[in-house]
């Protein structure tokens, strides 16, 4: 197909994945040209290449995993599109544009999670009781590591290590993930005192709320509802002024 836009030379510093969102193009490396369409992710370390774009160019993400596990190839590599991989990254794409900082992170972690499952020959999505198991957690009511081991008949170990495999992440972050998550969405769509709220997003209390929004989201409950509902505040605080006169 014709090109419209060729990078010559074109580089990253360091470790870093482009998925192709939509679009697509052609690179030339040491080994040859690869043809990089929808679906497609490229990991490598630091290198030079070639880049034709098509004409209707292209929708990338780029992800520098600093910090993470992930192996980085001698050369680089490409990932054939697959259902799994290429849903994983249309949900991230999305969730960057508009989702909270705890959506994108945990997209991320088992997006990455699943490009080195790749890396290392294992396709498979997560088995179907694993994500009955994630959903019981993002549905439920602030349950434990225990009881869901109990829960789906599997030891604590074995699920804790099929967890972070599949999700990129440890079990019991993803546990405190969805009850900051649950809080979040209370102190969005209710008046509920946040004594209440803690108890029902599955906190021992106020306090425990409060160190949890505070180091995952680095606020305090209070001023996290006044961000998602300011209307209601200024209602509240103009009725105040009222009654007050």
């Amino acid at each position: 197909m014709p090109y419209d836009t060729r990078f010559r030379g074109h580089e990253h510093d360091g470790l870093h994945l482009c998925a192709v969102v939509a679009g697509g193009f052609v690179e030339r490396n040491a080994r040859g040209w690869a043809d990089a369409g929808p679906g497609t992710v490229r990991i490598s370390n630091a290198a030079r290449h070639d880049i034709d774009f098509g004409r209707s160019g292209a929708q990338c993400l780029l992800l520098h995993p600093a910090g993470t596990s992930l192996t980085a190839p001698k050369n680089p590599q490409f990932l054939a599109p697959d259902p799994w991989l290429f849903s994983l990254l249309r949900t991230l794409a999305y969730r960057m544009a508009r989702a909270s900082v705890l959506e994108i992170d945990e997209t991320s972690d088992e997006f990455l999670a699943q490009v080195q499952r790749r890396l290392d020959g294992r396709v498979a999505p997560p088995p179907p009781w694993l994500r009955q198991l994630r959903e019981r957690i993002d549905d439920g009511d602030g349950t434990t590591v225990g009881n869901l081991a109990a829960e789906f008949g599997v030891h604590r170990v074995h699920l804790a290590r099929a967890f972070r495999d599949h999700y990129g992440t440890s079990l019991s972050r993803h546990l405190q993930r969805a009850r900051v998550q649950r809080a979040r969405r209370l102190l969005a769509s209710s008046d509920l005192p946040l004594a209440e709220v803690a108890a029902s997003a599955g906190f021992a209390d106020q306090s425990h709320l409060t160190r949890s929004l505070r180091s995952a989201l680095g606020t305090t409950p209070a001023a996290l509802r006044r961000m998602l509902h300011p209307f209601k505040t200024e209602v509240r605080a103009g009725a105040s002024l009222q009654r007050d006169r």
